[in-house]
């Protein structure tokens, strides 16, 4: 891989980044982030974008969850609601993928190994990052010029190598960087203007690369979370969505800046009055013109090419018609149960038969 760098004519990779002036950083190519609203809209003007995400593992422990919240919920142009899915490999099913994938999420890399990658270099994020993508394209039907995002496991952000590999594999977006102001997604090639949080952070300037930033959320204590399962909650349905609504209405009557709800599905697992709490937030707030749950690649495309509300119902970034996608998985499917680490692992396929072994990283077609 080092052989590559003769195709960096383009890039500057080595400079550092300089501060971000939105006289220079201009959309559709370069935005600085911040409260700021794209295209200079004042906040009545705009939606109200949810960002909706979970990581790690699609399986049958939240396959009844996922059917659950999203069916029969609706953005305001009557297109059902949409989430970005950062899936990583050990015990997902790809035929639940495929479904959810069919049905107009966001599919997306968190690795296959799901390790802290703080000290990984290219090569190694590469396995993990593009690996994951070349898996989900092989078993889920994905297709790859849908996966262009990832989240590093723990938020564990590996720097400017990380976001160079990202550039190398055709990528243009993470998500891992946490931040406490509110904040539209911002290109790379300036200074990220946010704090890091989580180092090492990008230092040099990346052109064409952007972060969907990971706005935390405060809790009861005064507590602040950038995955909204590490806060702490009053376990009621009640409080629950009480805590979720509050949060809302920090975006929603002032800034409007994208509001952030990034889970992890093992936290509404056995505990129905999450669940219950969470589904009456969710409802609530669909109840309002102008709320739409959006994509991390909807999003940026949004910020890059912003338009009022009135367009953005009939807006093709918001669309539900996905004519080139595989459709839902169906009973025809390969059902493999691999032995992996002493122990078995199973997941379905509709698109190919069981490999020999359980893929993993450097033998991804399982040979």
């Amino acid at each position: 891989m080092a052989g590559n760098n003769n195709n960096r004519t383009k890039r500057q990779f080595d400079a550092p980044a300089s501060h971000c002036d939105p006289a220079f950083c201009q959309i559709p190519d370069c935005y600085c982030g911040g409260k700021d609203i794209p295209g200079g809209y004042s906040a009545d003007q705009i939606p109200q974008f949810v960002m909706l995400t979970f990581d790690d593992a699609v399986n049958d422990l939240n396959k009844a969850f996922y059917e659950e919240l999203f069916g029969g919920r609706f953005n305001p142009n009557g297109c059902p609601i949409k989430s970005t899915f950062y899936v990583s490999h050990e015990w997902t099913d790809y035929a639940q993928v495929q479904d959810l994938y069919a049905d107009g999420h966001e599919i997306a890399s968190h690795t296959i190994t799901h390790s802290f990658g703080t000290n990984f270099n290219e090569e190694k994020w590469a396995n993990e990052v593009v690996g994951e993508a070349e898996v989900l394209v092989r078993y889920a039907g994905v297709n790859p010029a849908d996966i262009k995002g990832m989240r590093a496991p723990f938020l564990a952000v590996g720097g400017d190598k990380m976001f160079n590999m990202l550039s190398r594999y055709g990528f243009y977006y993470d998500s891992s960087m946490p931040t406490g102001s509110p904040s539209w997604p911002y290109s790379l090639e300036y200074r990220m203007p946010h704090s890091c949080s989580v180092k090492p952070c990008p230092g040099e300037s990346h052109p064409g690369m952007w972060e969907v930033p990971m706005k935390t959320l405060q809790d009861v204590r005064g507590g602040s979370c950038s995955m909204a399962d590490g806060c702490f909650y009053t376990e009621d349905a009640d409080s629950i969505q009480k805590i979720f609504t509050q949060n809302f209405l920090e975006h929603y009557t002032k800034s409007k800046a994208p509001f952030p709800l990034f889970f992890h599905a093992a936290w509404f697992f056995s505990r129905p009055h999450r669940k219950d709490g969470f589904l009456k937030f969710i409802d609530s707030i669909l109840a309002l013109p102008d709320v739409y749950f959006v994509t991390s690649q909807e999003l940026i495309a949004w910020t890059r090419y912003p338009e009022p509300l009135p367009q953005v119902h009939s807006s093709p970034i918001f669309h539900c018609n996905f004519p080139n996608r595989p459709g839902r998985c169906g009973k025809k499917k390969n059902r493999c149960n691999l032995s992996h680490k002493g122990d078995q692992r199973q997941f379905s396929s509709c698109q190919v038969t069981c490999p020999k072994r359980y893929p993993w990283i450097n033998n991804l077609n399982g040979e």
